[in-house]
C-alpha cells in the first residue's frame, strides 16, 4: 500500500499547509573556474556575470536560431556555479555548453547521483522547513540561497515556488533522512502526479511538454528567463528581434476542455496550435491544460476543437487567478 494519502489530501495540503515534494532525480551539474562567470553568461539568456554569491536565477540555453535546447537553474555559490535541470538532461546541458569550451578554464561535472533535492511548497512551507533545519530570512528572493545544516550536513535552502505556493527546495548530499524528518514535522508527501495539477493550475511551462527544441523561449512564456540588456549569447539576435518587435508567433496559453485529450489544436479545419499537458483541476472540478497557440487564436474567448472533435476555451493563465464556471 501506498504511504501517500490520496491526491485531494495531497492538494490541499500545498494549496493550505505544505507539501513535500522528493526531487532528487533532477539533473544537477557543477561548474568551477576561473572563467565560468564570463563563459556562462554568453552561454545562457540570463545574467550570470552579475550575479552575486548565493544568488540565482531561471535561464535558457538556446540555439544559434532561438530554439529552446534546455531550462536551467543557474546558481551562483561560494565555490562554484550550480545549474539545474530537468531529470535526464544533465549530460546534454555538459555537452551542449562543452561544445563551445575551446580554451576557456571551466571545468563540467555531473553531480545528479550526488545531491538529493526535497521540495517543500505551501503557505506553511516557512515554517516546515524553518523547524526542521533553522529559519530563512522571511524576504528570501526567488532563486536565491541560504546555508543551513540538518543532522551536522550542510544544506542549500533555495527560495523556490514550482506550483504558484511559496516555498523552498532543499538540497543535501544524498539520503532520504531530510526527507522523512519534513514529513515527520507535518509535511505531507506529494507524488507527481499531483505536482502536474498544481503546475499547469499556475501556468507554469515545463520541458519536455510546453517547452521543447521547436519553442524560442518566448514562444513559452519563458520572458522572465531572458535578460534583454545584457551582451550576446547564443540564439540572441533571433530572441531580441522577437522581444523588441513584440510579436512571438505563438503563445502559451490556458484551456478549458470539455474531455482530457493532448494532441492538435484547429479552427476552421486549421492547426494552430497544440495542448501540452491535461488535467483534472482540484480546484476547479474541470479539465484544463495548457497549450502553444499560434498568434492570433491565443486571446482568451477563442473557441476551438481537439483531435476528439471537442470543443475547448482558451483562457488566461494562470488558472489559479480566474473564477472558472
Amino acid at each position: 500500500m501506498s504511504s501517500h494519502p490520496d491526491m485531494e489530501t495531497q492538494y490541499r495540503a500545498v494549496r493550505e499547509n505544505a507539501g513535500v515534494f522528493n526531487r532528487s532525480k533532477r539533473g544537477k551539474v557543477r561548474a568551477e573556474g576561473a572563467d565560468c562567470l564570463r563563459f556562462l553568461h554568453g552561454m545562457v539568456t540570463n545574467a550570470v556575470e552579475s550575479l552575486a554569491e548565493n544568488e540565482g536565477n531561471y535561464a535558457a540555453v538556446t540555439s544559434a536560431r532561438g530554439q529552446t535546447l534546455l531550462d536551467v537553474w543557474v546558481h551562483r555559490l561560494q565555490e562554484c556555479i550550480y545549474m539545474e535541470t530537468e531529470p535526464g538532461l544533465a549530460t546534454k546541458l555538459i555537452e551542449t555548453l562543452d561544445r563551445y569550451l575551446i580554451a576557456d578554464d571551466v571545468a563540467l561535472s555531473d553531480e545528479s547521483d550526488a545531491w538529493a533535492i526535497f521540495g517543500v511548497q505551501g503557505p506553511a512551507a516557512y515554517e516546515l522547513v524553518g523547524q526542521v533545519v533553522g529559519r530563512v530570512p522571511a524576504d528570501l528572493p526567488e532563486h536565491h540561497t541560504v546555508v543551513r545544516a540538518f543532522e551536522g550536513t550542510p544544506i542549500w535552502v533555495t527560495a523556490r515556488s514550482y506550483t504558484g505556493e511559496p516555498g523552498f527546495d532543499l538540497r543535501i548530499a544524498q539520503n532520504d533522512s531530510l526527507r522523512r524528518a519534513l514529513v515527520a514535522a507535518g509535511g505531507t508527501p506529494i507524488e507527481w502526479q499531483v505536482e502536474e495539477i498544481l503546475r499547469v493550475e499556475a501556468g507554469i511551462p515545463r520541458y519536455g511538454t510546453e517547452i521543447d527544441e521547436s519553442v524560442v523561449p518566448l514562444e513559452a512564456g519563458l520572458n522572465h528567463a531572458v535578460d534583454f540588456d545584457k551582451g550576446c549569447y547564443i540564439g540572441q539576435e533571433v530572441i531580441a528581434k522577437m522581444h523588441f518587435r513584440g510579436r512571438p508567433r505563438r503563445y502559451l496559453t490556458g484551456l478549458i476542455c470539455n474531455t482530457p485529450v493532448c494532441g492538435n489544436i484547429t479552427v476552421n479545419d486549421k492547426t494552430v496550435g497544440r495542448v501540452t499537458t491535461c488535467v483534472k483541476s482540484l480546484h476547479f472540478n474541470r479539465v484544463i491544460a495548457l497549450a502553444i497557440i499560434r498568434r492570433g487564436y491565443h486571446e482568451a474567448g477563442q473557441r476551438v476543437l481537439l483531435d476528439d472533435g471537442s470543443e475547448a476555451e482558451v483562457v488566461n493563465l494562470p488558472f489559479t487567478a480566474n473564477s472558472l464556471t
